[in-house]
Formats: structure tokens, sequence, C-alpha cells
């Protein structure tokens, strides 16, 4: 993508976005029981609004991709989706009822389906091959943001502003995002896989196929701990009512960390070794989880999961990107988004379920399961890439 003015601020205001998309998917969590009380419903029925975002989303962004990626330009499809999204959260913060809500929640994540996906091919669009690794982590701190700090902030605001006051607090994020938007991404359109010559080789569907199932079941293994952080840290590890948030705070900065190493190391040491390193170091973490830790090792190892599991989105998002055409950048990205929802939706069912059926205990035991599956795909992928 050729240079602009202000290029440089672009993946800053793509994190931007990834935030508010990352948050408001997650907001329910916060926000949950206060608007459950308010609307007059059963605290489960909170349960169907992250339900229905994330079925949405990952419906719909390879789909919008397919079909309107050739057709519009990156930045139409960033300022569309921003648009949606601000209104729906306007929307939701103006719902009279469940019904009305819950539609709400549609169409927010039909606006984010616009805007992750299409987020990610921009910044791959606009950076060398040997920078990639660090502007797609740029990007995605703003999602790791939302994932590690977007609950509790949610938390806050409905303490200081009532749920509907929090909701539109994220409306109002996402309005800067759109006027910003306006004011720096270019009128021209961005090159986001401009058919020219490109030396990818032909892998087919099966690699790409293997290394998004992988993706699922890494954020999969991460929420099945991460759903149920608090419980965790306080009946597992015993930190005291005044200890959670430094915990969660801790965790945050962990989280954070992870990401921006992700992006110094993957240009550095390959993304494949990045991906192993990820994949280990969590196995390792949640082996320890099993030990009696006491409230400071605890928190800990927990932070130590935060730190392992970012290392993992950014090289993996370049390897995606390394496998398939370039004309196929933004689709592939979107239906790597849709299987980060996916596993996150898996893992917090999953983490939910075990939860309320055999105890807390047994969470680190079924993450470390399912990240022992997604081991056994990248080893599967990367012997058949060697065999041939």
């Amino acid at each position: 993508m050729p240079a602009f003015k202000h290029s440089h601020l672009v993946p800053w205001i793509l994190s931007l976005g990834m935030f508010v998309i990352g948050t408001t998917s997650l907001s329910i969590l916060g926000v949950g029981p206060a608007m459950t009380r308010d609307l007059a419903v059963s605290p489960g029925a909170a349960g169907w609004l992250v339900t229905a975002f994330a079925a949405t989303f990952a419906v719909v962004a390879p789909i919008a991709q397919f079909a309107l990626g050739k057709r519009y330009s990156p930045r139409s499809l960033i300022i569309v989706g921003t648009v949606i999204l601000t209104a729906a959260l306007t929307w939701a913060a103006l719902a009279a009822g469940f019904s009305s809500l819950l539609f709400s929640r549609i169409a927010a994540a039909l606006g984010s389906s616009l805007i992750a996906p299409t987020s990610a091919a921009v910044a791959v669009a606009m950076t060398p091959v040997g920078r990639r690794g660090a502007v797609l982590a740029i990007v995605f701190t703003g999602f790791t943001l939302s994932t590690v700090a977007g609950v509790p902030i949610m938390t806050w605001l409905t303490l200081m502003l009532d749920w509907r006051g929090a909701m539109a607090a994220i409306a109002v994020a996402a309005l800067l995002l759109l006027l910003l938007v306006l004011a720096v991404l270019p009128n021209e359109t961005i090159a986001v896989g401009d058919g020219g010559q490109d030396e990818t080789p032909s892998v087919g569907l099966w690699k790409p196929t293997m290394v998004l199932l992988a993706t699922l079941g890494m954020l999969a293994a991460q929420f099945t701990i991460y759903s149920l952080m608090g419980e965790l840290l306080g009946q597992e590890f015993s930190v005291s009512d005044a200890g959670l948030p430094a915990a969660i705070l801790l965790f945050g900065i962990f989280g954070v960390a992870g990401n921006a190493a992700a992006g110094f190391l993957t240009d550095r040491v390959g993304s494949d070794v990045l991906v192993w390193v990820s994949i280990t170091g969590l196995a390792a973490l949640l082996l320890l989880m099993n030990a009696d830790l006491g409230p400071v090792y605890g928190t800990l190892v927990l932070a130590g999961c935060a730190f392992a599991g970012t290392l993992f989105t950014t090289p993996q998002q370049s390897r995606l990107v390394e496998i398939v055409h370039q004309d196929r950048h933004a689709l592939i990205l979107a239906v790597n988004s849709s299987a980060s929802y996916l596993g996150i939706a898996f893992g917090s069912g999953l983490a939910s379920l075990l939860a309320m059926n055999t105890g807390l205990s047994v969470l680190p035991v079924a993450a470390l399961i399912v990240l022992s599956l997604v081991g056994a795909i990248n080893l599967l992928v990367q012997f058949r890439s060697q065999s041939r």
C-alpha cells in the first residue's frame, strides 16, 4: 500500500476498533447482572446475548468478505461496519426489552464482522513482509486488551453509570473510531490483494483448514480458564476479594506484554517457532495450576497463561497469510476471526458445564486436553509440510 499522510496512525486506529469489538462481544459478562434485573429476565438469558453475538459474527464474517470484499474498498467496509456498530450499541443502551436488546447484539455482530477481518487485511497489505508481525501485534493489542480488561471496565462503568450508561460509553468509543477512520484512512482504495504477482505456493484447503482448527482449539483452551478467572482466583487459589482487582490487572498486563512480545518475535524467530513456544508454555503453566499454589503463585501462574496464550495470535495469522494467495487474505482472516469466536464460545461453554457438574479444579485439566489437540494438529501440519 502506498504511503500517505498519518499512515503510521492506521494500526493504532484499527487497534481501537478491535478493542471496541472485543469489549462489545464480552460486555454482557460485566453488565449482565444489572441488565437482567432491570429487564426482569432470568440471569441465564444473558447467555443468549453472548451466543447471539458470537454465532452471528462467526457466520457473517467470511460471507461478508466473500460477497463484499471485491466490490468495496476496505475503507468503505470499515466505515459501514463502524456506523452499524455505533447504531447497534446506541440501540442497546435504549432497548426497552430483552428482545430489542437481543436484536441489537445481532446488529453489533454484523457491524463487527465487517470491521475485524478487514482491519487485519489492511494491516497486512500496508506492511512489508518482514514487519507484518509487529503491525499485526499493534492491531490485535486492542483485542487482547478487551479480553483481559473489557469485563472489568464494563463492570466499573455499570457501577458508575448503570448498564445503559456502560453500553452508551462503548457507543461513544465506536463513534470516536468512526471519526478517526474518516479522518485518517485515505479516500483512495487500500490495496488488499491487488491481484499482482504472488510467490505464495498453492497449498489447497487442507493446510489452512488445519491452521484454523488450531486457532479454534487454542482460544477454546484459553477461555476454558479465562471465562471463570475470578472464580478460579478466589476459590482455587484463595485470592481475597480485596486482592482480586490487582490479580486481574496483573493478568491484563501479562496479556498485553505477550502480545507485544509476539509482535517483536514473529518477524525474528519465525511464526512456527513462536506458535510452539506459546503452546508448550501454556501447557506447562496449566500443569502447574494443578498444584497447591496459594494466592501469590496462583496469580502469577494465571498471569503467565495470559502471556503464553497471547503469544499465539500474531504468528498464527502470519502463517495464514503466508500460505494463501494475497487475493484471499481478507477472506482467510475473516474465517480466522470466526474460528476465534467459535473457540471462545466453546471454551466458555465447556468451562460453565464443567464448573456446574465437576467443580473448578478440573478446568486446567480440560484446557490441557484441548491444548494437546492443538499441539497434535500443529505437529501434523508441520509434518505434512516437510514431507512434501
